[in-house]
């Protein structure tokens, strides 16, 4: 349908009158199709529709005691009735649309993605001996001969892929992950958090702290400093103390807070329909190919997005193609009564509590109440508390 209205070419009309129900109602009659009907006001609309109905809509304006000016004009005729009016400007552009063509067919950007510790410029210096590199003709590039000179290269990478899109080259890789060497060097165990101990079991180290104690983030729960003759190494030889790298769980009580609040009463804005306009830009001048030269919307949000078909290094080509979107805005009231207010004031608390707290923490009490600040304002607050049982123990190297 939009395709052949495009082709046949159509127009958007203002109409104007205090019969636009009638006007409409007999357009339909005699087989005119609307479509993007908005209304402006009470006596005042946009419409579109196609050109050849436009002679028969001229007629029922004079019926219905109304009027119309043409505000857009999009399709074929148009663009090639602009055409025809400037063609040096066109023939132009048709020879910069082909020569992005014959552009298009070679590599321009070689791209490395996916290394951390592999140096980006060596990957793309080897690939370029194997036969990527800018400016090679896309028919001539082998990618599988690429990954494997890539990968002999560089043994430490687990997965190599060669991807050409456009005039774009992206290399892929994976890097192979190396064990985690475990370090031995010494060690106390630290409170992460604040919390009552529950539970303490020492692994190796000296415990600082009991059962039942309140302890403070950063505080020593389990010391890497061994002292001879102490209640954790009796029967230990006295004489200096000796390191060692402290380990253990230390489960804890720890309380977390979370907070929300919702209105009974507010105003929101909500996307509707979505129209794009195509434009060709070539210094000052600008040729529209398609869509809308403005919103169609009277509340609307604009979004532009301007790019160059070719982009090298400092040569960038005289033309860009910008595609401005209209989405059109529309206002809404959202009225809660104080049930409904409370649930998501209470879901915005319980959502702040997880993002606190840790997955593996077993919950074993909540508590939630309204906070009451003794003038009205029109909002619920709620105020929700979680005890969870832990283990806020934390490694924490020391030089002795």
């Amino acid at each position: 349908m939009r395709l052949l209205s495009y082709l046949s070419g159509y127009v958007s009309l203002i109409v104007e009158g205090r019969a636009l129900e009638r006007f409409i109602n007999m357009a339909v009659s005699r087989g005119v199709k609307f479509w993007d009907v908005t209304y402006l006001s009470k006596d005042r609309m946009i419409l579109r529709v196609r050109l050849s109905a436009v002679g028969s809509l001229r007629h029922i304006a004079r019926r219905t005691a109304s009027r119309f000016r043409v505000r857009e004009k999009t399709g074929l005729p148009f663009l090639i009735w602009r055409v025809r009016r400037r063609k040096a400007l066109h023939g132009g552009a048709l020879l910069f649309f082909v020569i992005v063509c014959l552009l298009s067919s070679f590599v321009w950007t070689v791209e490395v993605n996916g290394v951390k510790s592999t140096d980006p410029a060596a990957i793309r210096e080897t690939a370029s001996g194997a036969g990527l590199r800018t400016g090679t003709p896309r028919w001539r590039i082998r990618e599988k001969d690429i990954e494997q000179a890539i990968r002999e290269q560089y043994p430490g990478l687990a997965w190599v892929g060669v991807d050409v899109k456009g005039s774009k080259a992206q290399i892929r890789v994976v890097e192979k992950k190396l064990p985690v060497t475990v370090s031995d060097s010494p060690a106390h165990v630290v409170a992460g958090k604040a919390g009552l101990v529950k539970e303490l079991l020492v692994l190796s180290g000296q415990p600082v702290v009991r059962e039942g104690d309140t302890v403070s983030p950063g505080q020593i729960l389990i010391s890497g400093v061994i002292v001879p003759g102490a209640s954790a190494e009796s029967g230990v030889v006295p004489g200096l103390p000796r390191y060692t790298r402290a380990r253990g769980i230390i489960r804890a009580r720890v309380w977390y807070q979370g907070y929300g609040e919702a209105p009974l009463w507010e105003r929101d804005e909500r996307t509707g329909r979505t129209t794009r306009s195509l434009t060709v830009a070539a210094g000052n001048h600008r040729l529209r190919l398609s869509g809308p030269a403005r919103s169609p919307y009277p509340l609307f949000r604009t979004t532009t997005t301007a790019k160059k078909p070719v982009q090298w290094r400092s040569f960038g080509a005289p033309v860009e193609i910008i595609t401005t979107e209209y989405t059109e805005l529309v206002t809404y009231e959202i009225r809660r009564s104080k049930s409904e207010a409370k649930r998501l004031a209470e879901e915005q608390a319980y959502a702040l509590v997880r993002s606190m707290r840790p997955e593996q923490g077993l919950s074993v009490a909540e508590e939630i109440e309204e906070v009451q600040t003794g003038r009205p304002e029109g909002l619920v607050r709620v105020r929700l508390r979680v005890e969870l049982i832990e283990d806020i123990g934390v490694v924490k190297e020391f030089k002795p």
